[in-house]
Formats: structure tokens, sequence, C-alpha cells
């Protein structure tokens, strides 16, 4: 999506380069066309949309109004009738190619499946099994999301699966739900082909709730610091799966691994941080095999990453700071350097990330990089500055040190970016 600031920037670059010589005025008038055509203001489609969850909104309100003085055939039939003209509009819709108003009728077709689904059990009496309902709605978007291309399905699809694997792992008692993938898959196969940005958060989103209820009911138990080390291999790994998307020209849903793989990043690491500074606090977790699988995942997914990336300046600072967070949890495995010693170690590695997000992020020229490594930097001060490392002097010493190391970094970096940006004749 072309964004208002993209839009800005573009247009004085043009204006910059037609000035300069590079290019033309009559191709810079055919650039500027041609983002206004990709980026279109889509207002008509999102009014369609609108409107149509005010009427079905409507509907559903006059229904319940006159619910109990109905009787059960005339309910069953608004519903299917109902169902038939939502489905039907986005139909002929997409045939007329109209596709915004399609995906806003077909959303509306299978909200109305979903509610018709809770009403026809609440007027037969049925199980209260809601886990079976939302996979039944699940199952009917993902038909929509099929038949008629409606990326509002494939989002109520993607709700839907991770309401019915939260409510069977609910009822388990953290039991692991395999049968997610069912559907699931399918539903990924199809977001891959999609252009909407919503589809593929959601479709990485459901896969990191999965992949967060695999440990077991750690929610109604007693929470163990295992589950840290586990969460962090996943987050290093999503980051590592969203750079290799950007690097290569992966999959536009893929890149959508980096934004939640680096939040997941961020709040593990300074949890970290915090109790290896409280002595109550640092202390492993248990290990069990999911950290050892976790692990065994993360890091080959890293350095196949650095390995295969093109663009190396930007790939090998990202792979080098993953590889520095997992270090982390094996301060507190060791246990016999949780002390002063390991204070400064897990300190030493939560900055050296952040510096290594910092780098790959300018060296790449990507933003929310640049933005997680100086968000870690700048959480990373303030909890050392809350909690000290030892004494007072210790502190002191510790950013002495730190700050020493950087601005020798940044001198060489400056000396070693002045040498690569010199002609080939004058390096020579």
């Amino acid at each position: 999506m072309l964004t208002g600031s993209y839009r800005k920037r573009l247009d004085a670059d043009l204006t910059r380069w037609v000035g300069e010589g590079l290019l033309n005025a009559d191709s810079a008038s055919a650039i500027r066309r041609s983002v206004a055509a990709e980026g279109g203001f889509r207002l008509p489609g999102l009014l369609g949309l609108f409107g149509g969850l005010l009427i079905a909104s409507s509907v559903a309100a006059f229904v319940a109004a006159n619910w109990e003085a109905m009787p059960r055939l005339v309910k069953l039939a608004m519903i299917l009738i109902s169902l038939i003209a939502a489905l039907g509009i986005a139909a002929r819709l997409e045939n007329k190619g109209s596709s915004s108003g399609s995906d806003a009728a077909a959303t509306c077709g299978v909200l109305i499946f979903g509610a018709g689904i809770a009403l026809i059990g609440q007027m037969y009496h049925l199980p209260a099994d809601w886990p079976a309902g939302a996979l039944m709605v699940a199952l009917g978007a993902l038909c929509v999301a099929v038949l008629l291309r409606s990326n509002g399905a494939l989002v109520v699809t993607f709700v839907a699966l991770c309401a019915w694997s939260g409510g069977r792992w609910q009822e388990s008692q953290g039991a692991l739900h395999i049968a997610f993938f069912m559907l699931y898959l399918p539903a990924f196969w199809l977001a891959l082909s999609r252009g909407n940005r919503l589809v593929h958060h959601l479709a990485v989103l459901a896969l990191g709730l999965w992949l967060a209820l695999v440990p077991g009911d750690w929610i109604g138990g007693r929470f163990d610091y295992g589950l840290l080390a586990y969460g962090l291999a996943v987050s290093a790994a999503y980051v590592a799966i969203g750079g290799w998307a950007l690097d290569r020209g992966g999959p536009a849903l893929l890149t959508c691994c980096l934004p939640w793989g680096l939040l997941g990043l961020l709040v593990v690491l300074d949890v970290e941080l915090i109790r290896i500074l409280d002595a109550r606090e640092s202390r492993a977790g248990t290990a069990i095999w999911l950290n050892y699988a976790a692990y065994a995942v993360a890091v080959p997914v890293i350095l196949g990453f650095a390995a295969l990336a093109r663009e190396k300046r930007f790939a090998w600072p990202l792979a080098v700071g993953l590889v520095l967070a997992l270090l982390v949890p094996l301060v507190f495995w060791s246990g016999g350097v949780v002390g002063l010693p390991g204070k400064v170690v897990v300190a030493s590695l939560i900055l050296s990330v952040a510096i290594a997000l910092v780098v790959a992020g300018v060296t790449g020229g990507v933003r929310r990089l640049t933005l997680a490594g100086s968000g870690l930097f700048g959480i990373a001060i303030l909890i050392l500055l809350w909690q000290t490392i030892g004494t007072l002097l210790d502190q002191s010493l510790f950013f002495l040190v730190a700050g020493a190391a950087l601005l020798a970094m940044a001198g060489g970096a400056r000396r070693l970016f002045a040498r690569l940006s010199r002609p080939a004749g004058e390096v020579a």
C-alpha cells in the first residue's frame, strides 16, 4: 500500500532528479501517474463494505427484536435467504469486475453464516460446543474465500481457526492440537496468493498463536521461565524468515514475520534483562524437549538466511544479532555465571543485539529493524538504570566500557563506509 509519506518523498525525489538531469519531465510525470493508479484511493469499496455491515447489523437487530415470535421454519428461511442473497450479490459483483463490492458482500455472507450457526444451535438447543461452531464457520469462510476470492472471508477463516484451536486446547488442558493444520495449510496457501496485508498478518499471527499453545496449559498453571527460551527461538526464526523474504524478494506474506518476530524478540530480551538483575528471579527454567526442538529449528534457519542472502551487509549483522540473542538463555542454564558476571554478560549480549539490529536496519534500509534496535537499546538502558549491575561503581564502569566500545565501532564504521564509497580506481 502506498502511503502519503511515500508519495511525498517520491515526488520530492522526482523533482530533484529532474533538476539534476537524471530524469526527464515526461518520465517523471509517467511515474507519478503510475503510482497514483497503483495506490488508488478505494473509497467506493470501503463505503460498500461499511454499508454492507450496517445492513447486516440492521437485519440482525430486526430479527433479534422479533425472534421469539417467529416460527422456526421462518427463522431458518430468513437465515438461508439472507445467506443466498449475500453470496449471490457477491458473485454478480465479481462477474462485473467489482472486486471490492464482491468482497464486501461475501464477507457479509460469511458473517450471516456464522450468526446462523449460533441461532440454529439456540433454536434446537444443541450442545454448547462453541469450538465446533468456530470450526464450521472456518469451513464455510474458507469455501467462500476459494470460490469468490474474498479477502474478508479469509480473514474470518483465520480468526475462526484460532478460536477453534484455542477452544480445543483449553478443553484438553493444553494438549497439542494437530488438527489445526487441516484447515490452516489450505488457508495459508490461499493467503500466499493474496495481496491483502491484513490477511498476511493474520496468517502469520494464527501460526504464532498455535506455537504459543504448544508448551501446554502454561496460562492456567505456573509460568516456567524455560518458556522464554522457547519464545526467543520462535521469535528469532520469525525474524530470519522475514529477513530472507525481504532480501530475496520472497512471498509478501513472509515479510510479515519480521515485525512480529521483532516484537517477540524485544519483549523476551527485556524480560530476561529484568530478571537477571533480580536475585530472586535470576534462575533457569525447566528444560523440556520443546526448548531443544525450537533451537534446533531456529539456528539452521538463521544460518541458512545468512548463507543464502544476497545483501550480506544486511543479512550478516542481523544473523549475528539473532545468534547473540539465542545465547542469552544459555547464561541462565549455565547456573554458575548467574551473579555479577552473568549480569554483565546478559546486559552486554542484549546491547550487542540492539546494535546489530540497528546496523542491519541502516545497511539494508529497513526502518523497522532500526526502530526495533533503537527501542531495545533505549529500554535496556532504562532497565539498567532502574536495577543496577552490582554496585553503582560497577554500573558506571560497565557504561564506560560499553560507551568506549561503541565509539570505537563508530569510528571504524565511518572509515569503512568512506573507503567503500570511493570510486574503484581511487581505492586501487
